[in-house]
């Protein structure tokens, strides 16, 4: 997806540390976990790669994806987070590595769900195996980046699919994605994607331009969201795509 990551213009809006932080500073057990659990939701495939990709089988890496999260809460670890020059990406697989090197015995002596459940997991394991498969070749760092990579942009178009469906708009944003996204096994026409919508190419090509820079938004904005600095977005975004890219 050739310069999708590298534009845009969105803001620097309320970032994912910021729940981190949040999570710090919150008195009782529940409220922490509730502030983190949309956190762990979004970043856990990563992390279950990695560990995948590091030899554990499915069911030991889910138990520690549930230990490590469990683990950020229970042991302050999130203090350690330096959020003047932190970056998510970063900071959640030395923080992975960590606890394997440090709680990796008591993590492995947890079964699944006599443990603290912080993240479902079940629904989304195919696509987590599969883009682990698909990563193969690679290191484990490798690994994780291409599927935190991988994660970011689904999260980004998600959440433009997402303002799209609310502006009714659900119809020509599914037939003009893979212009914008790729992923198509056929040959993309736009002159047949217009005819299929009712408009005249010069309006398709039009919506086209607009849809392009509201996904360069998307993405700039989900990667703002893993960044405590914004000076820093930009840096970030070029580290992704090259990741995409390779």
């Amino acid at each position: 997806m050739p310069g999708t990551l590298q534009e845009g213009g969105a803001s620097f809006q309320t970032t994912h540390w910021t729940v981190v932080l949040r999570a710090i500073d919150e008195e009782s057990a529940d409220s922490a976990q509730q502030a983190l659990s949309g956190f762990c939701e979004a970043y856990w495939p990563p992390l279950y790669s990695f560990l995948r990709h590091r030899g554990f089988s499915s069911a030991d890496a889910q138990d520690l994806v549930q230990g490590f999260f469990a683990h950020l809460l229970e042991q302050n670890t999130l203090n350690h987070a330096d959020q003047q020059k932190g970056r998510l990406r970063t900071f959640l697989l030395g923080s992975l590595q960590n606890f394997l090197y440090n709680e990796y015995d008591r993590a492995r002596a947890l079964k699944r769900g006599g443990g603290r459940q912080i993240v479902s997991i079940e629904e989304h394991l195919p696509e987590a195996e599969a883009a682990m498969l698909a990563t193969a070749h690679l290191s484990d760092a490798g690994c994780y980046d291409l599927v935190w990579a991988s994660t970011i942009v689904s999260r980004a178009w998600q959440s433009l699919q997402n303002d799209f469906v609310a502006e009714g708009k659900a119809e020509w944003l599914e037939e003009l994605r893979p212009f914008v996204a790729g992923g198509s096994v056929v040959p993309l026409n736009q002159e047949q994607a217009a005819a299929r919508l009712g408009v005249p190419i010069a309006t398709l090509r039009t919506w086209l331009s607009r849809l392009r820079q509201r996904y360069r938004e998307s993405l700039r904005t989900e990667v703002a969201s893993t960044v405590s600095d914004p000076a820093d977005v930009d840096q970030e975004l070029h580290h992704l795509y090259q990741i995409l890219m390779a």
